[in-house]
């Protein structure tokens, strides 16, 4: 079918093809290159209050408007759970909503998981888009975040029997083993709130070992990161998959512990993390870790 264009039209038209004829080679290259990294920014153990303990929302503020002002911009935030302070009640939800709000006004896709803090029904009432029949339907906020270098696979651990220990539960690790065998062809990154390990030993999550079962022969699973704990480690599991406890950003639990967020570079055969501290006064801030993924064989 013809498709008319007005003289002005086509004389912009001729310009543009005309000028980027005139452009070296390379820079058309460039232009058209893949980005080298995939770029994420990572919270975890928010504990937004919508009640009297306001300061744990005013730090969520603060990571957020850090991650405004990055000269780099993230492609993606994640939050790793525990985004309300204690039993997840509905105002909870409403003012993490609102906290969040600047990320959402400026673009950023978020994509939440939940923690031991959460609850499952007030959580997709204060946000319906979360609803689990858009995702898997396991009653789980859970879900595949394709990237470029790599894919996450964020696991939902909410045991809300026994909120402190986190649980997968068999329906949510099979379709985890399904969706990690039909995404084979990348790098894998988990993510769920409850440590699997911690100083050496199984950590808070209940069926760690059944996790350790599908993700260590499936050789593209490249690392772990997880909160709960509210302390910054970084180690590495027997069979080469990097174990990463997230720092909280709501609140510390330990003399050793600081507040703040977690700038991601993916790379396809490696990843690079750097600490962005609440308060930049904190020996961390800055602090950069490299992280080289296992072999695929």
């Amino acid at each position: 079918m013809p498709v008319s264009v007005s003289r002005r039209d086509f004389l912009q038209m001729s310009l543009a093809v005309g000028a980027a004829a005139m452009l070296p080679r390379g820079v058309l290259a460039a232009a058209d290159a893949a980005p080298a990294f995939d770029h994420l920014a990572l919270l975890s153990d928010v504990h937004v209050s919508g009640g009297l303990f306001s300061g744990m929302a005013s730090r969520l503020s603060v990571a957020v408007n850090q991650v405004l002002a990055l000269p780099q911009k993230p492609e993606k935030v994640l939050v790793c759970g525990d985004c309300a302070y204690l039993t997840g009640p509905t105002e909870d939800y409403r003012e993490y909503v609102r906290r969040i709000q600047p990320l959402v006004a400026a673009g950023f896709p978020l994509h939440m998981t939940l923690g031991n803090h959460d609850n499952h029904d007030r959580f997709w009432a204060a946000l319906p888009k979360e609803q689990p029949d858009a995702k898997i339907a396991i009653r789980r906020q859970s879900m595949v975040i394709k990237g470029l270098h790599a894919n996450w696979f964020m696991l939902d651990s909410l045991n809300e029997d026994d909120r402190d220990i986190g649980e997968l539960g068999a329906t949510q690790l099979e379709w985890l083993s399904a969706e990690l065998d039909s995404h084979a062809d990348k790098p894998a990154l988990i993510m769920l709130h409850h440590d699997p390990v911690r100083n050496g030993k199984a950590g808070s999550l209940k069926d760690v070992d059944k996790l350790f079962a599908i993700t260590r022969p499936r050789r593209q699973v490249k690392a772990m990161f997880f909160g709960h704990t509210h302390i910054w480690d970084v180690a590495q599991d027997k069979s080469g998959i990097h174990l990463i406890n997230l720092p909280a950003t709501g609140y510390t639990l330990w003399w050793r512990s600081f507040l703040g967020w977690v700038d991601c570079k993916v790379y396809s055969d490696s990843a690079t993390l750097k600490i962005h501290a609440i308060n930049p006064g904190e020996k961390e801030n800055g602090l950069g870790v490299a992280l080289k993924w296992r072999s695929a064989k």
